[in-house]
């Protein structure tokens, strides 16, 4: 167990091979959880499920945390913020491993696309250079993106990793101040805000609440960081194909420098029709499958982001808080936005790259040396490209900047009747 706890912080601390193509990226963080289901069969490391054990035990000793100290604002607030965090991790360790296989699609797909587009051999006879055309081989598209997604995989990693740590040492390093000081200190330091049942039977059983609350703040942050990049690489993966499918359908017809009518030209422009339209559908599917797997985890999150970001302004302006405490709440709340924001500003490309408007993709195609029935089919394929497609939060929200917007200032209205209230 310790051994796969070391491997873990050491993969999320140090930076991946520049030659990984974005599935293997992506396989590697869900690995790093336990999940082998998106490489091979479907199987759980044994460290896995003690981990996901440890999780659920201290995610119900948080609940009952809650309910015992109903008449503590301040202490209420604090388990809250935290079972909130655990409780979203526990939402998305269950969508990655039950819904493996329809996570396990996605990524097939990401990969025989790319797989197609870098492939050396030649696509089709039809295909060929016209009017000083470069060829196709989408690699330095493909490479922009996946250095993309693993820029903000390894800022993501960074800011739980730094979050992570500052919030498991911080109670013992306020402990321990404490003691300098000659001030009481109210029992043991915990890493989580749980019910310490352990705690009063002897000091092994402290430190076996302890252990278990480490291995679950551990995996608690390796199922968001691997949870989070995947969804979010998927994204970064559909934005950056429909910018390389806008440049590709604007040369259906070629650089339009010649006009007459050739049988080659339209042999090489319906090629590259149904080239472009079997990429839209299978983006369009990616987006939709995706849309399924985070519509309700995305939902929840949202409010519970809300509520989160509340509880932490009300602590922070009740005062009566030590320095550590203060560190602790700051980047707490920091990497919450963080979370959020990375979600819907990446959500809100998908909705832009989507879309395929006038002067772009196959509306800037150089209809005019094709023929009538090349560019009847020119308009079909215009016609599917035009709609934007819409990532959801829940029934009656998008992932987008402006729901963004929306969170940040229903958690402020909140803070602000709480405020009045006090």
């Amino acid at each position: 167990m310790l051994s796969k706890i070391k491997s873990v912080f050491r993969i999320l601390m140090t930076s991946e091979d520049n030659n990984d193509n974005l599935v293997t990226l992506i396989n590697r963080l869900i690995h790093n959880i336990g999940l082998s289901s998106y490489v091979t069969t479907h199987q759980v490391h044994w460290a896995a499920n003690v981990s996901t054990f440890c999780f659920l035990i201290t995610g119900f000793f948080q609940i009952i945390a809650i309910s015992t100290v109903k008449d503590d604002p301040e202490r209420l607030f604090e388990c809250f913020s935290v079972l909130a965090f655990c409780g979203m991790g526990v939402f998305k360790l269950h969508s990655l491993r039950r819904y493996h296989q329809s996570w396990r699609k996605l990524l097939n797909q990401i990969s025989l696309l790319e797989n197609t587009q870098l492939s050396k051999d030649p696509i089709s006879s039809a295909e060929y250079e016209s009017d000083n055309e470069e060829c196709d081989h989408f690699s330095e598209s493909i490479n922009v993106y996946t250095n993309k997604f693993r820029n903000t995989a390894a800022i993501l990693t960074r800011v739980y990793s730094f979050t992570a740590i500052i919030f498991m040492v911080s109670p013992f390093v306020e402990h321990y101040l404490c003691k300098i000081r000659g001030m009481d200190c109210l029992g043991y330091p915990h890493i989580l805000p749980v019910w310490a049942l352990l705690d009063d039977l002897s000091i092994y059983g402290y430190i076996a609440t302890v252990v278990g609350e480490f291995i679950s703040a551990v995996y608690c942050v390796c199922v968001h960081v691997a949870f989070d990049m995947t969804a979010i690489g998927i994204m970064i993966f559909v934005c950056g194909q429909f910018s390389m499918l806008r440049d590709y359908s604007s040369r259906i017809g070629g650089k339009g420098k010649r006009c007459n009518i050739s049988k080659r030209r339209d042999n090489r422009a319906h090629f590259r029709i149904v080239r472009c339209q079997q990429t839209n559908i299978l983006l369009i599917n990616s987006i939709t499958e995706l849309d399924k797997l985070l519509s309700n985890i995305i939902g929840v999150y949202y409010l519970l982001a809300t509520l989160t970001l509340c509880s932490v302004a009300v602590r922070l302006q009740g005062g009566h808080l030590s320095k550590m405490q203060l560190v602790m709440l700051i980047q707490y709340m920091c990497g919450t936005l963080t979370q959020l924001f990375l979600f819907c500003r990446y959500g809100d490309a998908v909705l832009h790259e989507s879309s395929m408007g006038m002067g772009e993709g196959p509306f800037a195609a150089a209809y005019w040396c094709l023929s009538s029935r090349i560019r009847r089919e020119l308009i079909l394929l215009s016609a599917g490209m035009i709609n934007p497609r819409h990532l959801h939060a829940g029934p009656f929200n998008f992932l987008d900047l402006p729901s963004f917007i929306q969170v940040v200032q229903a958690a402020y209205s909140y803070y602000a009747v709480l405020a009045k209230t006090e």
